[in-house]
């Protein structure tokens, strides 16, 4: 598993989304990196990071971040590292000092107790399209995740130069819509015993900011921050935003 070491201050493991890897950090590495000593992942089959069959399953990819990274850090993951982040909080809590859950949901579809989410039937579609056109399906999701967004085309850019400059393993992709589709972590994030905060952008085609209410129903202790304007990489559109309410949070 590869993870850039950089900057100076306590310390924050960072996981990026589906499909991308950790370069897509960016436009937050400029606002974090004299404040906290950031980690960044590149997950299995993404980046820099090798991919081997079922490195994905979500126990295996757990060890593997338990084993690479610090054992006490602070922890922010966008979307699908958002879950992940949320799991390894759930599995070892006493090494996660505090969590930041950037445009991420517990749950990622739909399901008939669980409405604020990705909408099941689209996802299925979604999904089965990465089989047949790998290329044209990743390009759709980086049009998805800044749709109706302010400064949608400076994100759609810098998410489709990340897209194309190192593309994930199709077996990586493929794994990773399995665990969006599977995992199930409200019980998880209700029961966790460290301070949470949830960033949520108020355009997210994805992750729908009226999820908000449904997060503060699972876990009273939970500080949610809104971004206005957004989609769902609001720390590509809005980064100081993101990182006034990261260092918020963190360093109270």
């Amino acid at each position: 598993m590869f993870i850039k070491q950089i900057g100076q201050g306590p310390d924050l493991v960072m996981l990026h989304g589906w499909s991308m890897h950790s370069g897509v950090w960016h436009p937050l590495i400029e606002l974090l990196a004299d404040k906290f000593t950031l980690y960044l992942v590149d997950l299995p089959g993404h980046g820099q990071s090798e991919w081997q069959a079922d490195a994905l399953q979500i126990d295996k990819v757990l060890n593997q971040l338990a084993e690479n990274v610090p054992q006490t850090a602070h922890w922010l993951g966008w979307s699908l590292g958002g879950q992940i982040s949320l799991a390894f909080a759930s599995r070892y809590p006493q090494r996660v000092t505090k969590l930041v859950l950037m445009a991420a949901n517990p749950k990622f579809v739909t399901a008939d107790d669980w409405s604020e989410a990705m909408d099941a039937a689209v996802f299925a579609v979604f999904a089965g399209q990465l089989n047949h056109d790998q290329r044209e399906t990743l390009k759709r999701f980086v049009m998805l995740q800044a749709r109706g967004a302010e400064g949608s085309r400076e994100t759609i850019k810098l998410l489709a130069e990340q897209t194309a400059d190192n593309v994930a393993h199709p077996e990586a992709l493929q794994a990773g819509l399995d665990l969006l589709q599977t995992l199930d972590l409200r019980t998880e994030l209700s029961q966790l015993p460290i301070p949470v905060k949830c960033i949520l952008a108020d355009r997210d085609q994805l992750v729908p900011i009226a999820l908000a209410e449904s997060l503060a129903e699972l876990n009273k202790a939970i500080s949610i921050d809104r971004i206005a304007g957004a989609g769902h990489a609001p720390f590509i559109s809005r980064p100081q935003l993101c990182a006034n309410s990261i260092q918020e949070f963190l360093n109270d």
